[in-house]
């Protein structure tokens, strides 16, 4: 009999894929999710079981974990992740959960990080070890993902405005990701008590990611290094589309800083996906083709290169908080 199997954040990157995979292999899956949006009523009718409440309810949690065998943990990017985790291992104990993949991140194998939900996963991972609890660690780098809020000034204005500096990346998808965890949940037993770090298949810099966005949009895409001032104010006028509030825009402006120091490329690229599912990552210009494809903005026309300059000339405007506010969140 196939374990019934828990998904957090099934509305989020990485939990909406894995649990749509899962499904699709005819496993039983509960998703806990704070409301019925739209994907999770996508969920429900593919099949999955609704569990409406948060991680950081003790009753909310022991109700989605009764009857469940194994568990997808991934803390939203919001406050108090070592609280919320402590939380969660006492109701999985509870409720003999027996197998657990947690999303962790790669910037926790680091010392001297100033980003406090960074510090608080690596202090989670120590609470995992001494749980006894059976635990695989998922450390993934920079996500492809969050690289595309560029996607309409790639296409219309041949501008690609980050602050990557020189650093390089080999950059995941989303897909990839989705498929190593929902994979690791049906067959766990050789990866517990493993940190696995699934990366993308060539580690790039922003002029070659730039080159790419060229290929595929078919016209001359410049690279513009822009600094941190300039990538606060379009964190925030993009917030809403990419679901960032001022705690996680306050923890992002340390990984920029990380990904210029040239962080995410240490270590270079592991075969962690095709070990895990078979399957050789997706290459940038497939993950690229893929959100120029479903992007609304693809069609280029005077009505969409408009919206775009608009939207380019508008960042320096935006109103964001001071650095002494974010940092705050950071606290």
């Amino acid at each position: 009999m196939k374990p019934k199997i828990l998904i957090t954040s099934a509305t989020g990157k990485t939990g909406f894929l894995a649990t749509k995979q899962l499904l699709k292999d005819g496993y039983s899956v509960r998703v806990l999710v704070r409301s019925k949006n739209e994907k999770a009523l996508e969920l429900e009718k593919s099949g999955a079981e609704i569990c409406l409440g948060t991680l950081t309810s003790y009753n909310d949690l022991s109700n989605a974990l009764k009857d469940i065998n194994r568990v997808y943990y991934c803390h939203p990017f919001i406050e108090h992740l070592l609280e919320n985790t402590k939380l969660f291992i006492q109701c999985a104990k509870e409720n003999n959960i027996e197998a657990i993949v947690n999303m962790g991140q790669w910037l926790a194998e680091f010392d001297n990080q100033k980003s406090i939900h960074t510090l608080e996963t690596k202090k989670a991972y120590h609470l995992y070890e001494q749980s006894g609890l059976r635990v695989i660690q998922l450390i993934p780098g920079f996500f492809a993902d969050n690289t595309f809020f560029v996607t309409e000034f790639a296409i219309h204005l041949g501008l690609m405005p980050l602050p990557f500096g020189s650093g390089k990346n080999p950059a995941i998808s989303n897909e990839d990701l989705g498929l190593v965890i929902a994979t690791l949940l049906k067959s766990p037993e050789s990866y517990f008590g493993k940190k696995l770090r699934p990366t993308g298949p060539k580690s790039l810099s922003s002029k070659e990611m730039a080159e790419i966005f060229s290929k595929v949009v078919s016209r001359k895409v410049r690279y513009v290094n822009i600094p941190e001032w300039l990538f606060l104010k379009a964190a925030f006028m993009f917030a809403k589309d990419f679901g960032l509030d001022r705690f996680s825009i306050s923890q992002v402006r340390y990984y920029m800083k990380e990904y210029q120091n040239n962080k995410f490329d240490i270590g270079g690229v592991t075969n962690v996906v095709k070990e895990v599912t078979g399957k050789e990552p997706d290459n940038f210009e497939t993950i690229v083709r893929s959100y120029v494809n479903k992007s609304p903005y693809k069609k280029r026309n005077f009505s969409n290169w408009f919206s775009a300059l608009k939207k380019f000339m508008a960042l320096p405007m935006q109103s964001v908080p001071s650095i002494k506010e974010l940092e705050k969140y950071n606290q």
